[in-house]
């Protein structure tokens, strides 16, 4: 979903709407076709496409592209292994994922991040590897967050990041970030108390965005600005994180990212719980949100389903021209002007109608759920794939894939003791079973591939796209699907049992 207006893109005179909510609705195999070739003869009359490109993808070249940035991991605990995938649209693309675990406290809490960044990248970035120290802090205990206080505790201890990641940090505002996270865990340690787990995820949330807005704002005498950190605050980005402590799943969600849960009723029947609902102009609820706190206003707060008829989201971080106090905007907007990147936001911040900000909140919405055997996987994403498939879809064509797997895996069958039609009807569930073998190992692949196609045709013009063209088209896709180890969840209630059975 494109999130603001400045950003450009081709208009190529289709009469057609670009962003629709579901796009399996409006683009059938026919006007994809066109629109390649379209863009093929475009492309060819300009002369930067050889005839050499004119070719759609092969089978074996789609399959590269979608694999290129796929990883499957095994884990342990409550989690039986996660599996992830990204797809850019943007170049480069704006979306972020991290994994890891807390390093302090129980063993076994992961935790799970998809960041889509609008804007640029630099707010998702930042995001990605900053949110989950915050959390850590948040839920530090009294000792703990002495040592980060005092520095003995370094920063980067506090989290056990999964090695997939390359795990870029930006060293230029990496001692700007040691600092404002030792000053936060001075002032928790300060006011420590006992909170619950969905209030240090919400207290973390907000304390980084207000870091990151403070960081932006002019320094020392001369007034000086750290471009890099006003990067940070210019752009924005949604967050969805999913905190697993042992069988406590808690899914702390800013913006319009999204996690679905796969629960299995029995077989071959799934239901599918939204684990967070996306801060956008379609969420009747938000919209009542915003125009409430800003009475009177409503008549340009919100114009055409965005915040300013701009923004997408109406929840997101960063993005600090909507949350300026009137003082600072009018303090430093002269200061802010010098910045290269200010033209794109200029309308925004000039915006006459500035009356009673922060007009945006990076303030999760947070829901809790204890973990079931039948609750089998949860899988988190950007908006990029609910975009183009619906959570009840997406919760369909995972379960279709562990099935398709589990054949694979185990197609041993006793048939002592069974009579003729129960060996038929089990062969015949099995020739079906075998029809929908995934092309896919990993299952965000997969995903991504039912996304854009899964027809070749449509998939190879999807991926072969122009970097000008393909945003107008999709948007950056970020996957994690995460599996839960039922064994596990089973075990822990039978040990729960026991131990009140020993109680009585």
């Amino acid at each position: 979903m494109l999130r603001t207006f400045p950003l450009k893109r081709i208009d190529i005179g289709l009469k057609k709407k670009v962003f629709p909510q579901n796009f399996e609705q409006v683009h059938t195999k026919g006007q994809i076709e066109s629109v390649r070739r379209f863009f093929l003869k475009f492309k060819q009359k300009h002369g930067y496409l050889s005839n050499s490109d004119v070719a759609l993808l092969t089978r074996k070249q789609v399959s590269s592209i979608l694999k290129i940035n796929e990883v499957s991991v095994d884990a342990d605990g409550p989690i039986k292994n996660f599996e992830v995938n990204k797809l850019p649209a943007n170049k480069p693309i704006e979306d972020r994922d991290t994994v890891a675990k807390l390093t302090h406290g129980e063993k076994n809490k992961y935790i799970f991040g998809v960041y889509d960044g609008h804007g640029g990248s630099s707010c998702s970035q930042a995001l990605s590897e900053r949110l989950f120290n915050y959390i850590s802090v948040s839920m530090s205990t009294q000792d703990i967050l002495k040592d980060i206080a005092c520095e003995n505790h370094g920063h980067d201890k506090l989290v056990d990041w999964y090695p997939y990641q390359s795990q870029y940090f930006n060293h230029e505002l990496d001692q700007i970030y040691k600092d404002n996270l030792a000053k936060f865990a001075k002032e928790t340690l300060a006011n420590f108390e006992e909170c619950s787990v969905e209030e240090h995820l919400r207290h973390a949330f907000l304390r980084l965005d207000h870091d990151i807005m403070s960081e932006c704002l002019p320094v020392g005498h001369d007034l000086s600005i750290n471009d890099q950190a006003l990067e940070n605050g210019l752009s924005g980005s949604c967050a969805c994180i999913a905190l697993v402590d042992d069988i406590d799943l808690y899914v702390a969600n800013t913006g319009d990212c999204k996690a679905v849960l796969g629960v299995e009723v029995d077989k071959d029947h799934w239901n599918t719980v939204e684990m967070s609902h996306a801060h956008t102009g379609y969420n009747s609820k938000e919209v009542r949100r915003v125009l409430n706190s800003h009475p009177n206003e409503s008549s340009h707060v919100i114009k055409g389903g965005r915040l300013f008829g701009s923004l997408a989201p109406l929840r997101a971080f960063g993005d600090m021209m909507y949350k300026w106090s009137v003082k600072e905007r009018n303090q430093y907007l002269k200061l802010f002007k010098q910045h290269p990147n200010f033209n794109v936001y200029s309308e925004v911040l000039m915006h006459e109608h500035y009356i009673t900000p922060p007009y945006l909140t990076a303030e999760p919405e947070i829901i809790h759920r204890k973990l079931t055997p039948k609750d089998k996987f949860l899988v988190i994403a950007s908006d990029g794939l609910y975009d183009m498939i619906p959570p009840e879809k997406v919760v369909k064509l995972v379960a279709g894939h562990m099935e398709g797997k589990q054949v694979l895996v185990d197609p041993n069958f006793d048939i002592k003791g069974r009579t003729i039609k129960e060996i038929n009807q089990r062969l015949r569930q099995r020739k079906s079973h075998l029809s929908n073998v995934p092309t896919d190992d990993n299952v965000a692949t997969h995903l991504m591939r039912n996304a854009l196609g899964p027809e070749h045709g449509r998939l190879s013009t999807m991926l072969s796209l122009h970097d000008d063209i393909a945003r107008s088209y999709r948007d950056d896709i970020s996957i994690i699907v995460v599996f839960f180890d039922t064994d596990y969840v089973k075990n822990f209630y039978v040990e729960a049992e026991r131990d009140i059975d020993c109680i009585d």
